[in-house]
């Protein structure tokens, strides 16, 4: 009786573990699409800029974008190890 619940328990423990993967995992695409997309909006933003003649906010957009996009690239980064991580599980 008692080795069936410390067998349960860590059970409970490595399931708790494999959602919390998941769930990280998911938080890493979500934080590197993010900003993608910012860098993205902020490239519309410095075209419509220079369309409408106005320099100062094409400058701004630009520099935005490019804050954006070099975030992403070390988000990618950083994350292209930790993607490949799982946790080693046995039969159930």
């Amino acid at each position: 009786q008692v080795y069936r619940v410390h067998w349960l328990r860590a059970k409970a423990l490595r399931d708790q573990w494999k959602e919390e993967m998941t769930l990280v995992q998911l938080e890493m695409d979500w934080t590197c699409h993010y900003f993608s997309w910012r860098a993205t909006q902020w490239g519309d933003r410095m075209r419509e800029s220079l369309e409408k003649r106005l320099p100062g906010h094409a400058c701004y957009s630009g520099r935005q974008s490019q804050m954006y996009s070099l975030l992403a690239q070390d988000a990618q980064a950083a994350f292209q190890d930790l993607q490949n991580v799982s946790i080693e599980t046995g039969d159930e």
